[in-house]
């Protein structure tokens, strides 16, 4: 067996010290990243579900994610969008109903004029 002197397993524990610190940086930098990765996932959910149920209309689908995104903690936000109903989609009444198919009843009530 091969023995080393002091100088050499000084030497040794300086560089793998070195070592130790830049792995445990890199893993913190990793970590960090994968916890972002992980946010971004669950606010694309959350948002996904609040399309689904029509909340925040007036929001896009990435709008919705980005807010979601810088909030602390999405537990209860996530929670309130489970709880939500879902909202009624409402139509847009444009004046044009020649060529639609609409119903009498509908006809009426968007004309004013009586079906024939």
């Amino acid at each position: 067996m091969q023995k080393i002197s002091s100088q050499q397993a000084r030497g040794l524990l300086k560089t793998a010290s070195v070592v130790i610190r830049k792995l445990a940086a890199e893993r913190d930098d990793l970590r960090s990243e994968n916890e972002g990765f992980k946010k971004e996932a669950r606010a694309r959910q959350i948002a996904q579900d609040m399309e689904e149920k029509g909340l925040n209309g007036d929001l896009s689908f990435e709008e919705k994610v980005a807010s979601l995104k810088v909030r602390d903690n999405l537990d209860v936000t996530e929670e309130a969008v489970k709880m939500a109903s879902p909202q009624a989609q409402l139509f847009d009444v444009g004046d044009d109903t020649a060529g639609s198919s609409l119903s009498a009843f509908e006809t009426y009530i968007l004309t004013g004029e009586e079906p024939a």
